[in-house]
């Protein structure tokens, strides 16, 4: 079996997705689209997975931040 790779948006895969939920299918495809659908949900889980971790960071780069410019000496002298 030959695998591709396509670039495809957050907003794409869930289109695919749910447009399995509403096909026709014959007994001959239920399988291939079960596993169809397993893919576009692990990729989908993935993705969601990345973006928390990215948010976690953010706000761990901010927190930081904030330390630091709460301990960082003042440029402006005291009179």
């Amino acid at each position: 079996m030959d695998i591709f790779s396509i670039d495809v948006t957050q907003q794409e895969i869930v289109c695919i997705r749910q447009a399995l939920e509403i096909v026709t299918i014959n007994g001959k495809d239920a399988k291939f689209l079960a596993g169809l659908q397993i893919k576009l949900e692990t990729e989908l889980a993935q993705i969601e997975q990345m973006k928390q971790e990215e948010e976690v960071r953010k706000a761990q780069e901010l927190q930081e931040l904030i330390k630091y410019e709460q301990t960082k000496p003042s440029s402006k002298k005291n009179s």
